[in-house]
């Protein structure tokens, strides 16, 4: 196990983001950049890119889509960028609408973390402090995020956080997948997922409360299907896509989502002590070409998020899981990402 370390670029306040390589036994490499903890690419010693990544640091202050970010404090949407804990209302800064999308406005993704490496281990611990006065969230954060890369071609991620005031806490990766490559359709990859239910949304992507059914719908990945196939069956746009909430169903060794390419054989099993993952299957351009069918069809969705975490927007419906962290409780959450067949 190798690990180099780089500056990827200044940023325009002046921090330098890095990028750290970690290089496993059999040749294949994962990247990560300082800026936002992110994960920014996953190659194969063939060269394969599998992971959707920014090649340089303009993106990443930018990050539309918030590509390869680790996001927080609470992933997801919070409705009307407010809620309420001990009988106090904290109001975010909403950055979507009126609601506050992944943390709002002041996030994981917008800092420079610090970190360290531990090449034996083959693993890269980032690190930041979240305070009220930087994102609104009641108490001071120290968090952390692990990535640990070994041999057997797994990169689990760890987040870890203690607070010392009553706070919440639901954190996410944001990587972007591809096991045919990042430059192909990704509606053409089989998607397989343990979820009897997904959530119902409004228009805005925040939970009704409800859970339905996925069975003889669209959302039905539990016996595996191609995202095509499924994306076909929905009534929408030209561009209609996945963007929603799956309950998951935890069974012990057994991955709660497996994303295969059928014709190399290459697949991502992901496997995660999460309650939920959001599959999300996107162009990062294509916002830029709103309403364009032709570009389109010459530039289809190209990667798959697998977002690992509780229920969106669980702070207003406790039924979806606790996301409230204690003052002074170390809570941890890990997921892994085994590639294969590579």
């Amino acid at each position: 196990m190798t690990i180099t370390v780089n500056e990827l670029g200044t940023m325009p306040n002046g921090e330098v983001a890095k990028q750290i390589v970690i290089e496993n036994a059999n040749g294949h490499k994962l990247g990560l950049v300082s800026w936002g903890a992110s994960w920014q690419f996953f190659q194969t010693k063939s060269g394969e890119e599998l992971v959707m990544a920014y090649k340089d640091a303009q993106g990443y202050w930018e990050h539309p889509y918030f590509l390869g970010n680790a996001i927080g404090r609470v992933a997801g949407r919070i409705d009307g960028a407010s809620f309420e804990l001990n009988g106090k209302t904290f109001n975010l800064k909403a950055n979507e609408g009126s609601n506050a999308l992944h943390g709002g406005a002041d996030n994981f993704a917008n800092r420079n973390w610090d970190f360290t490496v531990d090449e034996a281990a083959g693993s890269v611990t980032f690190t930041t402090t979240m305070t009220e006065a930087i994102d609104n969230f009641p108490g001071t954060m120290p968090t952390s995020l692990t990535y640990t890369f070994n041999d057997n071609d797994e990169v689990s991620l760890t987040f870890a956080a203690e607070s010392d005031e009553d706070t919440l806490y639901n954190p996410t990766s944001h990587a972007y997948f591809n096991p045919a490559g990042i430059d192909t359709d990704a509606r053409e990859l089989h998607l397989q997922l343990a979820s009897p239910r997904h959530l119902e949304f409004r228009a805005d992507q925040i939970p009704t409360g409800k859970l339905l059914e996925t069975a003889g719908t669209p959302f039905d990945f539990q016996a595996g299907a191609k995202i095509g196939d499924q994306i076909a069956k929905m009534n929408g746009a030209y561009d209609a896509k996945f963007d929603d909430a799956f309950e998951l169903v935890y069974d012990a060794g057994t991955p709660s989502a497996v994303l295969t390419d059928e014709k190399s054989g290459r697949a991502i099993e992901m496997t995660t002590d999460r309650n939920a993952v959001i599959f999300f299957i996107t162009n990062p351009a294509v916002a830029d070409h709103e309403g364009d069918r032709e570009w389109f069809d010459a530039n289809p969705y190209n990667a798959v998020a697998l977002e690992a975490q509780t229920l969106s927007d669980a702070i207003h419906h406790p039924e979806f899981g606790d996301i409230v962290l204690p003052a002074g409780e170390k809570r941890s959450y890990t997921t892994t990402y085994a590639f294969k067949n590579l």
